[in-house]
């Protein structure tokens, strides 16, 4: 499965508390391998890790199944009104409202842009918020949840949330929670995933691969041809620096969920100089060899992951089927 996620971190009369918004697709692993799967590893989509993930296709079918499962429970709660919600396309996961007394911040996250902004297309609409666009796109949000719908769907309390809607108390990481306890036998947040866990180290030992530090200087001495001064791609993104800039902006327009027009133009730069250095090829061939490496030392754990959604696919085949 292209991993999706939306990452939220959520602060509440000085607590602060960090949750993951449960992934737009199931976890990890993967049954039969998809006929999409890029197969080649000249491909930059292609990771060897992605073998034991949830296919692109079969993904929205643990979605269907999971959400089919919390409408009845929501229903069972007393919100009658989310018998009907449509569940195709999967509705993104349940943000809590504005206004609630808690801020959240929310980072998106796609393998599409595992190295960063690659299209200078989007970084022009987009700057560095192409990927949150691209993950509204995939899994649209179909409504705005009241706060109680929230958490009873999700069951991420804050403090003083209450615990219980309509009389009935509200079940162990909510709807969605008991939902997938019924498809996978388990909360697949509180199992550790390993092929994500691998994707992760992949990255960080990829970064140290001197093969990717000659990328990102070739990147960089680009960057400073078009007026930039930044070692790595992700300094690009995250340079405190600009985001300090827009906060001190004035202009009573100014919105901060739009990517201003320095953030766009250094995305542009970003993207065009990684196409200008093969940067993505060559950092892509340094992934899949440490997947490679990766997988090969694990394997057993990672078998064991693919049959986990194996069985997770069919129960959500028998559910959607039994309700059709």
């Amino acid at each position: 499965m292209r991993r999706a996620a939306s990452l939220l971190l959520v602060l509440a009369s000085g607590l602060a508390l960090s949750a993951c918004g449960q992934q737009a697709d199931p976890p990890a692993s993967d049954p039969p391998v998809s006929e999409a799967r890029p197969t080649s590893s000249d491909d930059p989509r292609f990771w060897p890790l992605a073998a034991y993930d949830m296919s692109d296709d079969d993904g929205p079918t643990v979605g269907r199944a999971r959400w089919t499962l919390a409408k009845e429970c929501m229903a069972r709660l007393g919100f009658d009104s989310l018998k009907n919600l449509d569940t195709d396309p999967v509705p993104a996961w349940p943000h809590r409202p504005s206004n609630t007394g808690v801020l959240t911040a929310i980072t998106y996250s796609l393998d599409d842009f595992r190295y960063g902004i690659q299209d200078p297309g989007q970084a022009a609409r987009y700057g560095y918020q192409a990927v949150e666009a691209e993950y509204k796109r995939r899994y649209p949000e179909k409504r705005k949840w009241t706060l109680s719908e929230h958490l009873a769907l999700t069951g991420q309390f804050v403090e003083d949330d209450p615990k219980t809607v309509h009389g009935h108390r509200i079940p162990e990481h909510g709807c969605l929670g008991e939902a997938n306890r019924t498809i996978y036998g388990a909360n697949p947040q509180d199992r550790k995933d390993p092929v994500l866990d691998l994707e992760t180290k992949s990255l960080e030992q990829g970064m140290r691969d001197p093969a990717w530090t000659r990328a990102d200087k070739a990147w960089s001495a680009c960057m400073r041809k078009a007026g930039y001064d930044y070692a790595t791609p992700k300094d690009a993104e995250t340079d405190p620096d600009r985001w300090e800039l827009e906060e001190q902006r004035t202009d009573p327009q100014y919105d901060p969920a739009e990517p201003s027009a320095l953030e766009k133009k250094t995305a542009t730069a970003d993207a065009r100089c990684k196409q200008q250095t093969g940067y993505v090829r060559t950092v892509h061939a340094v992934d899949v060899r440490i997947q490679n490496r990766l997988v090969a030392k694990n394997r057993t754990k990672l078998e064991e992951q693919r049959r986990w959604n194996q069985d997770a696919l069919r129960k959500a085949h028998d559910i959607i089927e039994d309700r059709s």
